[in-house]
């Protein structure tokens, strides 16, 4: 799987607005919406050649409250990943939302 295919499938199959890392500002649709990025890479080596990228990454779900029918949403994508996310969530006082995240590691094509 590559990012692009990644961020398809995300929006596709959860049915919310995505974007890479942030809106630009001003930009940012009504909620809820998910945000994903990479948050490091730890690539597997043999032969002096990466044969394994594994991405650590996020997925934050925003939403105006607390939605299960939404997080169970993402969990479904995820899970249909083979992927079982360490889950947290906050509520962010200044923007007044509920943020989920998603915290997993992914496998991507060399």
């Amino acid at each position: 799987m590559k990012l692009s295919e990644f961020y398809q499938q995300l929006k596709n199959e959860t049915g919310l607005p995505s974007v890479y890392h942030h809106w630009t500002a001003g930009k940012a649709p009504a909620l809820p919406y998910t945000v994903y990025y990479v948050v490091e890479r730890k690539d597997m080596f043999a032969d002096n050649e990466a044969f394994l990228k594994i991405y650590s990454m996020n997925i934050e779900l925003y939403s105006d409250s607390k939605d299960e029918e939404l997080e169970a949403r993402v969990e479904s994508f995820l899970n249909g990943l083979g992927i079982v996310p360490y889950i947290s969530e906050q509520y962010v006082d200044d923007e007044r939302m509920y943020e989920t995240i998603y915290e997993f590691d992914l496998e991507m094509e060399n």
